[in-house]
């Protein structure tokens, strides 16, 4: 790559060209591949090819004019024409020789401003093919650092029902789905057949894997501490399901992170619950912190070899979290990362393999030490110039460069028995060790959850909420999505590297759809706009009020609480509608089942409402819809009385 002295003055001609050449054809039509580095290089190549031919046009130029002034008798304007020749024929001639034209670029200034707005890439995977579900309750989240009202984790700052009704709704969402046990069924199905099982549902004595990313600070686990981590209220609310839902026994259910010591305030919930099935879930972690039995220590597999595009790595294994489960659930945050720019679903599979070589703590998990030379892996993830006292200096991995995480997340063992990828948004991270409030979220938590089926399009969708937060800024830049694009076109990625983790001589096909939104305020993907086949974002907003300080994220309609409530009759539910648009607005039961439309077709922008006389229904709980024919759809519960 560039120019060499033995190329010699044909090549140097031959390989200019050719560069100008496919730099016209490739990047002209589409600037976006400017970001990768074969093109940064031919565009130097060429811009050094063509610096060289105006050169020679300059010089011979010059030689004209002080030959005609030698001839006309000026003699020293001639010769002083000639001095400038010969040292301008000097440079241009020497151009050939001089070491590799590079495209200079400071690493760690490249902002992260991509270009390829709703242009989709791969193929979009799921029952609904790339639908992320984004639930939003501020309402759910409650911490507060300035008042002594202990961590973010805890019941009163993080409400359990809240959440669990946040995760009810997104599964219902991904799947289309009315009820829980209606998407579960569907999950596994959709997953067995990913499997080669064929149109079946969950199997007595098949077990799950919930990889949590539970590294929320490995010397001692940092009880007492607001590190970023899964709120124990999603992991409970998942394992509700799972257990009293979906039928799963306790037994059958494994929490793991192999890098991690876990932390207690994620084991208690289930260690001190009165039912048994909960007390029986199985937590693993990294064995070099446990003093006592607090979880269970990891096992490696060493039948299951990743076998890297990348062949200097060799020896990296999965644990037998993943291969002695039938399914597996991934369960990441919403963090930004100081080398990686984000860490979400992909890189929180670090927890899952096993590096003989790392030595000590980072034998199980992607560790900063590895005497074998690949830093314990982490080069594969620094997206712009990276250096700290553990892992040394990683330069940016660059658009078009090879990723470890296809490799990883791409594995059959993984791939093809994950049933569901989620992103625990309620308190999101500017880096991996603290919690933050967030600008676009209303100066509030982002009190979120993102889920779906498709693991690349869930990523992007978390990227492009990442890298439209101001206090993210610091560490969302440079070449944070050349590992979306490489999962999406794993069948034929830019790198050129032939994915095959499982060795079975068969490349990876595309892993998921990516793209980026149209723009921060109305986060369309094609879907959504109906011209493409790439990310449709379904948001489900929980909410019963918001403030005026998080307008920067209302959603184009919305309801009111229904009014009187509780009710004994008759109830209006109120409703706005920013614009024109079609809806349907349904009352539900708890079991799901649909009792009433109270509304559907076109109404136009303004407020409106809708009743329901609830005369022939018992007193209790109900629950009104409000959907659109967009993706939107946001819940209110409802309380009768007799």
């Amino acid at each position: 790559m560039g120019i060499k002295k033995s190329h010699g003055l044909l090549f140097f001609i031959m390989l200019g060209i050719t560069s100008l050449l496919w730099f016209l054809i490739r990047v002209v039509p589409r600037p976006s591949r400017m970001a990768y580095p074969c093109q940064r290089v031919a565009a130097a190549n060429a811009a050094g090819f063509i610096t060289w031919l105006l050169g020679s046009a300059v010089t011979f130029a010059i030689f004209r004019t002080a030959r005609e002034k030698l001839r006309r008798s000026r003699h020293i304007v001639g010769l002083a024409l000639i001095v400038l020749a010969v040292f301008a024929a000097g440079l241009t001639f020497m151009l050939p020789d001089l070491q590799p034209v590079r495209a200079g670029i400071l690493k760690e200034d490249i902002p992260f401003e991509p270009t390829d707005l709703n242009q989709p890439i791969g193929i979009a995977r799921g029952i609904f093919p790339g639908r992320v579900a984004w639930a939003h309750n501020p309402d759910a989240v409650q911490y507060n650092p300035a008042a002594t009202n202990g961590y973010w984790w805890e019941d009163n700052n993080t409400i359990p029902e809240k959440v669990e009704e946040m995760f009810s709704h997104s599964i219902d969402a991904v799947t289309g789905a009315t009820t829980d046990y209606e998407a579960w069924d569907l999950l596994f199905r959709f997953s067995n057949q990913l499997q080669g099982k064929g149109d079946v549902g969950y199997a007595p004595g098949e077990k799950i894997a919930i990889k949590a990313n539970l590294l929320v600070g490995l010397a001692g686990g940092r009880e007492k501490a607001n590190a970023p981590g899964p709120a124990p209220q999603l992991l409970e609310s998942i394992v509700e399901d799972l257990i009293e839902v979906a039928g799963v026994p306790g037994e059958h259910i494994t929490i793991y992170d192999v890098s991690a010591r876990i932390p207690d305030y994620i084991m208690s919930p289930f260690k001190n619950n009165e039912h048994p099935e909960y007390r029986k879930i199985r937590f693993v972690g990294n064995p070099g912190y446990i003093t006592e039995e607090r979880y269970l220590p990891a096992q490696a597999d060493t039948t299951c070899r990743i076998h890297f595009a990348d062949t200097t790595v060799t020896e990296v294994y999965l644990v037998r979290s993943v291969t002695e489960s039938d399914y597996l659930i991934n369960l990441a945050n919403f963090k930004a990362h100081n080398m990686a720019g984000v860490t979400l679903c992909a890189k929180n599979l670090y927890g899952s393999v096993y590096i003989p070589a790392a030595g000590d703590l980072y034998t199980y998990g992607f560790g900063p030490i590895a005497p074998d030379g690949h830093a314990g892996l982490h080069r594969c993830a620094a997206v712009h110039d990276f250096e700290d006292g553990n892992v040394g200096f990683l330069p940016a991995r660059e658009m078009g460069t090879y990723n470890y995480l296809v490799d990883i997340l791409g594995h059959p063992e993984i791939y093809r028995k994950t049933l569901l990828y989620i992103v625990d948004g309620l308190y999101g991270s500017s880096i991996q060790n603290r919690i933050d409030k967030f600008v676009s979220f209303g100066r509030r938590y982002p009190a979120s959850i993102f889920m779906s089926q498709d693991p690349v399009a869930l990523e992007s969708v978390c990227l492009d909420f990442l890298r439209n937060e101001p206090v993210c800024e610091a560490n969302v830049h440079g070449y944070v999505d050349n590992y979306l694009h490489e999962l999406a076109q794993a069948d034929d990625p830019v790198s050129n590297m032939v994915y095959d983790p499982a060795g079975e001589g068969v490349p990876l096909p595309s892993l998921g759809v990516h793209e980026h939104w149209n723009n921060p305020v109305d986060r369309q993907y094609t879907r959504n706009l109906g011209t493409g086949e790439g990310i449709e974002l379904y948001s489900v907003w929980l909410a019963t009020g918001v403030e005026d300080g998080a307008s920067s994220v209302r959603p184009f309609a919305g309801m009111q609480q229904n009014y009187p409530n509780p009710f004994t009759g008759v109830t209006t539910i109120p409703f706005t509608l920013d614009h024109p648009a079609r809806i349907e607005i349904d009352i539900f039961d708890p079991t799901g089942r649909n009792l009433a439309n109270l509304a559907s077709g076109e109404y136009p922008a303004g407020d409106h409402s809708v009743s329901w006389d609830a005369g022939g229904f018992p007193a209790g709980v109900y629950f009104c819809r409000l959907s659109t024919a967009h993706g939107f759809e946001q819940t209110i519960k409802l309380q009768k009385f007799e």
